[in-house]
């Protein structure tokens, strides 16, 4: 009972700081203060009922996985998925053998320290005011956005906390989570996938006039005939959608027959989500999605001739045989045919402008976090805000978790669905900006539990089976 009580008050306090975050450098409102009460009082009924907290940190790694992809669904200020990571993370901390918390590769340390690095140069060197006050800031219609850095400092240290947590918190809640467990690996890839095919799913739903099931939720209104299924900006449900769907392939390939059935109905619904969001470099990077995924797979990498030259074949046929049909996935893609496209070209090249002048104005650590949305792409995003030293950072992490999966591939066949989402987050990063949306990361952070896990196994396999009895009575 102790430790549920201990962990009862943490997880309220943790939950507390969390929501104090997102509405600060999110969308403050005086509905945080209903939510801040109402997780406490979540927090006092843990340790009144005294919860086994291992299954419910667990547990809400799950859920984080299941739910990162909806990045538009908010309860007051916050984000149920971004709640989750601190809430498994409390959990393990009072609830489970110390040794489940390990230190994350080099790949993650590093870009950590870098941020922190851009935060401090910035404090310390902070951008003239009468620079930032000229800058061109146009939200994705084009409209002119108005925004105070006043505060530049706070601003930083608040989009940096976010960052870390993405980058570095959840891969320790997943890794923790598949050291308690090891099922737990594959049931996070699996509810990822899932959780982002639901995403899918409703968007295409939506995008037939059946019903209005994102907006319900989420109360995001549509851009044009886009959807936003349960995301903020089809773009970002589009890139959701593209670092899912080489987990649908995986699943797809699979010997167990729920599995294959599972994979197919998400891949499926993957598609038809990134078709309904109209995103073009989502389109794109879909396709590509789909080649990498059964070209990296070992199971299927030898027929990958075939399945291309199959598909090739599909799609000319279905064009020559009902070219309507051709023409409208062009247009709702907005590949060809679009009208829309031209005052999106507009915008991306205004913000791309200033983006470079921001590079440029401060090319060692950038004008700050607080323009890590600003920008038109991932690349931008990067040398604007942080400058080289965020780009290298990052260039650095993309590169060791792409090395890492790629050695893992013979060992497991999961790490092939993982570098091909990796890979296709090279891609996006062209067409895409979601520089410190907390999807983005979740691959990376399977990756990492996938490390831990043969760590254990290889370095002693009589203490990772002692290791794991010890989880196992935590539990």
């Amino acid at each position: 009972m102790g430790a549920a009580r201990r962990g009862g008050w943490l997880i309220a306090a943790a939950l507390a700081v969390v929501v104090l975050i997102e509405a600060y450098a999110l969308r403050a409102e005086t509905l945080g203060v209903v939510v801040v009460v109402a997780l406490a009082v979540l927090g006092l009924i843990v340790v009144v009922v005294g919860a086994d907290l291992v299954k419910v940190g667990i547990g809400a790694a799950y859920l984080a996985a299941f739910t990162l992809t909806w990045n538009g669904w908010f309860v007051g200020p916050l984000r149920p998925g971004d709640a989750l990571v601190p809430i498994a993370l409390m959990c393990f901390a009072a609830g489970a053998p110390v040794t489940v918390f390990r230190s994350p590769p080099w790949w993650i340390k590093q870009l950590c320290l870098a941020l922190v690095l851009g935060v401090v140069l910035i404090v310390l060197f902070p951008p003239d005011p009468a620079y930032l006050v000229q800058r061109v800031l146009l939200s994705a219609t084009g409209t002119p956005v108005y925004r105070s850095d006043a505060n530049i400092a706070t601003q930083n240290i608040g989009v940096a906390v976010k960052f870390i947590i993405a980058v570095g918190a959840i891969p320790v809640a997943f890794s923790a989570a598949a050291l308690l467990d090891r099922r737990a690996l594959k049931r996070l890839a699996i509810l990822f996938c899932a959780g982002a095919a639901l995403n899918g799913g409703v968007a295409f739903i939506d995008h037939t006039g059946v019903a209005s099931i994102g907006h319900y939720l989420t109360h995001v209104p549509n851009l044009s005939a886009r959807q936003l299924g349960f995301a903020n900006h089809p773009n970002f449900l589009a890139a959701g959608l593209v670092l899912a769907i080489p987990f649908a392939c995986w699943l797809l390939v699979s010997s167990v027959r729920v599995e294959k059935w599972l994979g197919a109905v998400s891949l499926l619904s993957q598609l038809l989500g990134v078709y309904a969001t109209g995103s073009r470099g989502g389109a794109v990077c879909a396709v590509g999605a789909v080649v990498l995924s059964f070209a990296l797979v070992p199971r299927t990498r030898p027929h990958l001739p075939a399945i291309v030259l199959g598909a090739v074949a599909g799609a000319v046929a279905v064009a020559a045989l009902f070219p309507s049909f051709g023409l409208a996935v062009l247009r709702v893609t907005r590949l060809a045919g679009n009208p829309t496209t031209t005052g999106s070209d507009i915008v991306r090249a205004k913000v791309g402008a200033q983006g470079m002048a921001d590079f440029h104005y401060s090319p060692i650590h950038g004008i700050g976090l607080q323009a890590s949305t600003d920008a038109s792409q991932v690349y931008l995003q990067e040398l604007a805000s942080g400058g080289l030293i965020l780009f290298l950072a990052m260039s650095a992490y993309m590169a060791g978790a792409a090395w890492d999966a790629w050695r893992f591939i013979d060992r497991d066949p999961l790490a092939a669905a993982i570098l091909s989402s990796v890979l296709a987050t090279l891609a996006l990063n062209i067409f895409e900006a979601d520089l410190t949306d907390r999807f983005y990361y979740v691959p990376e952070a399977i990756l990492v539990a996938m490390i831990m896990l043969a760590r254990r196994s290889d370095a002693d396999p009589p203490a990772a089976a002692t290791e794991a009895s010890l989880a196992r009575a935590a539990a």
